[in-house]
């Protein structure tokens, strides 16, 4: 009995110990728990960029405890995203940075189902909580067109701060401001005035067996407010997915010198699928859509990971017409945050654009509800970041 009560003890003290380190690595909504000598542990990660560099921080730090495995639950706003687990003995004779363990894909896996190993912790107090901090991000907004012939490009540039927060688990709040800085007159006159760019909250929860939910509600970019939802399901050892999403939504827009909004009329919709190639990191998408203004058409990308960056294709055809260009997403924010206990002042982690040949934005045109939707920073397949850790 002496010897059961000193090995709990000792559990005990392990999790104390193992929240406390990762706690003070600055990782938020911490929970660690012990079963035979594996390892659950739960982490937010909001002061490093790149994904794969906040797992391998939680491994370093919890390679001293001698854990048999290790199942690690990574979290966004307090919903559990994917799951990976380590299970090799040479992960404690080296140092996590030389990435030994990762030479076989037999010691690690990584899965979007959360839900046998969360339900272990997910009733536990959390530690440093993610919730009632505020970021201020500074996004550039960048366009460019080429219609004129007295002119080779046109260009569009803003600063737009968005203060973001979440009160709640999967809440997000997101209030921003433009700040022209230059706006040539094929923009429209809207883009010399200061004003509101996204104004939402959105509330993200997961269903059973890789599945996840979102409904956003407020102004988005694109001169629409309204409600946008969507729900996505992972399949096919995390490869494929399939995602459905539907809005309902206003304009409000500047037009002669006063701003003019109508009542919520449109209806666009589409369903989505794709599929990742591991060996090559490269992802395929496909969908079938009813856009902003009445049209539908098919739109099909291809695009290829290099650790945080993101460049590819795409091409689409809606109502007979045909377009293109290319995509790219690079890091331009620092690597590590500097967050204290309430307020963080910095860049945005990454800078997406998309460049379109056919210079149409009539057709084939959607909003996005969030300034930071891109195809690095809202892709959390486990097995592009397995992949970034064996490299």
């Amino acid at each position: 009995m002496i010897w059961i009560n000193s090995q709990r003890l000792f559990g005990q003290h392990q999790v104390v110990m193992a929240n406390q380190i990762l706690v003070d690595s600055g990782f938020e909504n911490v929970r660690v728990d012990i079963i035979r000598n594996t390892a659950i542990i739960s982490y937010e990660n909001n002061v490093l960029r790149m994904k794969s560099s906040g797992l391998i921080t939680v491994l370093d730090k919890l390679s001293r405890f001698g854990f048999d495995t290790l199942r690690i639950i990574t979290l966004v706003n307090d919903i559990p995203i994917i799951s990976t687990q380590f299970t090799s003995t040479n992960f404690y004779k080296n140092s996590v940075k030389s990435f030994q363990i990762f030479n076989s894909k037999t010691t690690s896996w990584g899965s979007y189902n959360t839900d046998s190993i969360w339900t272990v912790i997910q009733n536990q107090i959390p530690m440093n909580r993610h919730t009632n901090k505020f970021d201020l991000v500074f996004y550039p907004q960048f366009l460019m067109k080429n219609v004129l012939l007295s002119q080779l490009y046109e260009v569009q540039l803003n600063i737009a701060p968005a203060l973001e927060f979440s009160l709640w688990r999967g809440m997000n709040f997101t209030g921003q401001v433009i700040f022209p800085v230059a706006n040539h007159y094929v923009f429209g006159e809207e883009g010399n005035h200061i004003r509101a760019g996204f104004i939402t909250m959105a509330q993200e929860f997961r269903l059973h067996h890789s599945s996840f939910g979102r409904v956003v509600v407020g102004r988005f970019n694109s001169d629409r407010y309204g409600l946008d939802g969507s729900l996505t399901k992972y399949f096919f050892k995390e490869r494929a997915y399939i995602k459905l999403n539907g809005g309902y939504t206003g304009k409000y827009q500047y037009r002669s010198g006063e701003w003019f909004r109508n009542d919520l009329s449109t209806v666009t919709g589409s369903i989505k699928g794709g599929y990742f190639f591991e060996s090559k990191n490269l992802q395929f998408d496909g969908s079938l859509g009813r856009y902003l203004n009445g049209d539908s058409g098919f739109r099909g990308d291809c695009t290829r990971y290099w650790g945080e960056t993101a460049i590819g294709f795409f091409a689409m055809v809606s109502d007979g017409h045909f377009n293109g260009g290319f995509h790219f997403t690079i890091p331009i924010g620092k690597k590590r945050y500097v967050k204290n206990r309430s307020f963080q002042l910095r860049a945005p982690s990454y800078f997406d654009w998309e460049y379109n040949a056919g210079t149409d934005a009539y057709y084939g045109s959607i909003y996005k509800t969030q300034p930071n939707d891109n195809r690095v920073e809202q892709f959390f397949n486990p097995n592009l970041i397995i992949n970034n850790l064996v490299k």
